[in-house]
């Protein structure tokens, strides 16, 4: 009788918590690529000169013309 019951336990057991685990492994590998991905737009506009190009969205969110780098 035990050894049945180990038998059905452990992987009712098991398998619920290797599959928490990777989900949680999921997660925050996915948190970390999305924090890669932020840029300082502040940085950003600091390197840059006057007369340089400016992407059009960078530059509509930023609230300046699009061709010339504040």
């Amino acid at each position: 009788m035990p050894f049945e019951f180990y038998i059905l336990v452990i992987p009712f057991c098991a398998i619920p918590v290797f599959l928490v685990s990777l989900d949680y492994l999921n997660k925050s590998a996915e948190l970390e690529r999305r924090r890669g991905n932020v840029i300082d737009f502040d940085k950003f506009v600091k390197g840059k000169e006057a007369g340089d190009a400016v992407d059009i969205d960078i530059a509509e969110l930023l609230d300046i013309q699009h061709k010339i780098a504040a």
